[in-house]
């Protein structure tokens, strides 16, 4: 019992350490979408001062 519950905190350890890198891009967001930097950080911070709630609505797919 003991085992099996070592090996599940370890499963789950490896999971949470890997499941943001395997979503990453090369670049980061700004590559991702295909812009350079300083215009991803202008557009990101327009619409958050425009419209705070859709930066959240984006990044969690809603």
């Amino acid at each position: 019992m003991k085992k099996m519950l070592i090996a599940g905190a370890a499963a789950l350890s490896l999971v949470a350490v890997s499941a943001p890198l395997a979503g990453a891009a090369e670049g980061g967001a700004p590559a991702l979408h295909g812009v350079d930097g300083k215009t991803f950080g202008k557009v990101v911070s327009d619409l958050a001062k425009s419209s705070p709630g859709a930066l959240a609505d984006h990044v969690s797919g809603r």
